[in-house]
């Protein structure tokens, strides 16, 4: 087991860590959520059986069991009374716009495996994440199946569809399911209503210390953003603008003379920055031996959820939910 102790979770140690079982785990976005959002918690097992991403895992958090397919495990009643949070995420691809959406006749749907392993260990809290369209294809059947399974089992459930845009620079929209047991002063759909609201920051020109040498001109001037990439990629020769700067900006602009802008692929890093993921979550991953290539890392980087996201939802879920009982 990995435990995380933030200094300033343990105020008058009144909180112990929140105990945590991750299924579908894939790269650990909801454990970079965790570290993103500085909530004190137990790692206890993850269940992931896709080897590249098992790797992943091995090499992030060496101590922590991984349950690999939740489907071969028989044994989930041995997890009852020790795990907090339940988090989960679906695998899509039976509900997937970009797939035949087969949804629960689909063998890749692990919807059913998830109501079921909740109901047998139990968990106080649920956060499970999805596509939207597991809340429409089969005109519903297998989400409102999941959801009655669940309520059934004695939780209040919401769910709500957010939009990555609001956190990070992507439009991902994703179906969170959001649950706990007993009473709570704030209802599952609160919770995922004071999350959508995604992080707000201000940002001034000033502290990017832009300045462009004007060519022969010799000035300088300060540019907002949304201008930089248009002026980078403007200009030949002596009229073409130069940037210095303290900072990188995370634009992407290729420009050839005689070709015009070209549109190019997002590195395997800037994909992880898409997703709020830290710059070295993949650094010395191997898998048989040989590091990961550009293809496997877009892949699983691609699966995840965005960091930003689930550490919003979680910060709810602690703050309103775990704090206040």
């Amino acid at each position: 087991m990995t435990t995380f102790k933030p200094a300033d979770f343990y105020r008058e140690n009144t909180f112990d860590p929140l105990r945590v079982l991750s299924l579908c785990t894939g790269i650990g976005g909801d454990a970079a959520a965790f570290l993103r959002a500085d909530i004190a918690h137990e790692l206890v097992a993850v269940a992931e059986f896709d080897p590249l991403a098992s790797a992943v895992l091995a090499q992030k958090f060496p101590t922590v069991p991984n349950l690999g397919d939740i489907n071969a495990i028989t044994n989930w009643k041995d997890y009852h009374g020790k795990i907090d949070l339940l988090i989960a995420g679906i695998p899509c691809q039976p509900y997937s716009a970009a797939g035949k959406q087969r949804g629960a006749s689909d063998r890749r749907d692990l919807s059913i495996a998830v109501a079921k392993i909740i109901r047998e260990v139990r968990p106080r809290f649920l956060v499970i994440e999805n596509v939207p369209q597991f809340e429409t294809v089969q005109g519903g059947r297998p989400f409102r199946r999941f959801i009655a399974s669940i309520r059934d089992a004695g939780y209040a459930v919401g769910h709500r569809v957010i939009d990555a845009s609001n956190f990070v620079a992507q439009r991902r929209k994703r179906l969170f399911i959001c649950g706990h047991r007993g009473t709570a002063n704030c209802s599952p759909a609160q919770i995922l209503a004071f999350a959508a609201g995604g992080e707000r920051r201000a940002h001034t020109s000033s502290a990017a210390s832009l300045s462009f040498a004007a060519g022969a001109a010799g000035g300088s001037f300060v540019l907002h953003p949304p201008r930089l990439g248009t002026m980078m990629a403007s200009g030949s020769g002596m009229n073409r603008p130069s940037l210095r700067g303290h900072e990188m900006d995370f634009l992407i602009v290729q420009d050839f003379p005689g070709h015009g802008l070209v549109v190019r692929r997002p590195t395997p890093l800037e994909a992880l920055r898409a997703q709020g993921f830290p710059d070295n979550w993949l650094d010395e991953v191997r898998h048989r031996g040989k590091p990961l290539t550009n293809s496997q890392k877009y892949r699983l980087v691609g699966n995840s959820w965005p960091v930003p996201v689930a550490a919003a939802i979680l910060s709810e879920v602690n703050r309103r939910w775990v704090m206040a009982a």
